[in-house]
């Protein structure tokens, strides 16, 4: 899903400026404002997506602006479908984990009446994995959460994800936007994406995660256990809520060919993130862990968030945040 476009400074001078003295040739406009010509044709543009500026009766042509009071009704409506729009995924988040937190509780000691089970160890989830790409037959949907892919892995799963894809099974895969800085997980999803997998990119993941013709999911086991685990899942009512889940994140994702996500006054979805996950408490070394970033890159990133805002602190960082419309 695309971010609503919200109002900047130069937006609400050109807004006031054709308002309060009816001014709307572009030239007149740049000059009256000290703004180049450029950025007054592109805050023209933005007014008129958010329904503050439409088209005069009296100039065809050219626009005129609606009165504050409608303007601020139509932008208030707009942040209230995005809210609710976040608070869906979120429901739906909440949803999918408190069922799946349900079944693990249920399967954790051995395989259940759906037949979940849990594997123990990588050479379990290897030949489990190997044997669901060979099997599959319509689509497979994934999440890749923690960044750059170790080599032997991209190497591991290469030739049997390529070989489904021959087939004509639909690859849906959501990475996290940090792998565009690594260069070998970069050129191996370019790839997988040439052979005809549609990949998208977002800031976070919730976890990893893998739905083969929504007959089977499997997702990561006990991270704090002595050794890797996976769980294998084909609970009907488990299976819809991780499908679910995954088509939220999966809306809200940028495809990998579209353009780099700019944000509101420069502002990206995975700085966008940063702010979010402070704002909720978390430790650099959580929110690094989310991105698939190091904690140096998070830290970095924080600081040019608080130089592009004069800000002296990560509180004073939120507060203006939040004027800005950043979170």
């Amino acid at each position: 899903m695309a971010e609503q476009p919200t109002l900047d400074t130069d937006d609400l001078a050109v807004y006031r400026a054709i308002l309060l003295h009816q001014e709307h040739d572009g030239e007149r406009l740049a000059e009256r404002l000290e703004l180049p010509r450029e950025r007054v044709a592109a805050a023209v543009d933005k007014l008129i997506s958010l329904a503050m500026l439409r088209p005069s009766w009296d100039r065809p042509g050219l626009v005129r602006a609606v009165s504050p009071e409608i303007g601020l009704q139509l932008l208030l409506q707009r942040e209230q479908q995005e809210l609710a729009l976040r608070q869906d995924r979120i429901d739906q988040t909440r949803a999918a984990l408190n069922q799946l937190s349900t079944e693990y509780a249920s399967y954790e000691d051995g395989p259940g009446p759906d037949g979940a089970e849990l594997l123990h160890g990588m050479d379990q989830i290897r030949t489990r994995l190997e044997a669901l790409a060979s099997q599959c037959a319509e689509e497979v949907l994934s999440f890749l959460p923690g960044g750059a892919l170790p080599t032997v892995a991209i190497q591991a799963g290469q030739p049997l994800n390529e070989q489904a894809m021959l087939r004509g099974v639909r690859f849906r895969s959501a990475y996290l936007q940090s792998i565009t800085k690594d260069r070998a997980t970069y050129e191996y999803v370019r790839r997988v994406q040439a052979y005809g997998s549609e990949v998208r990119l977002a800031p976070s993941l919730p976890m990893r995660l893998l739905i083969v013709d929504r007959r089977i999911a499997v997702i990561p086991g006990d991270p704090a256990g002595a050794e890797p685990t996976a769980l294998v899942l084909r609970s009907a009512p488990v299976l819809r809520a991780l499908h679910e889940l995954f088509e939220a994140y999966w809306k809200d994702a940028v495809p990998l060919d579209g353009a780099p996500p700019g944000g509101d006054g420069g502002i990206s979805p995975q700085e966008r993130e940063v702010l979010r996950m402070l704002a909720n408490g978390d430790k650099d070394e959580a929110v690094a862990r989310a991105l698939g970033i190091s904690v140096r890159t998070e830290r970095r990133m924080v600081a040019d968030l608080l130089a592009r805002v004069d800000a002296s602190s990560r509180l004073e960082l939120g507060v203006k945040a939040a004027r800005l419309g950043w979170v």
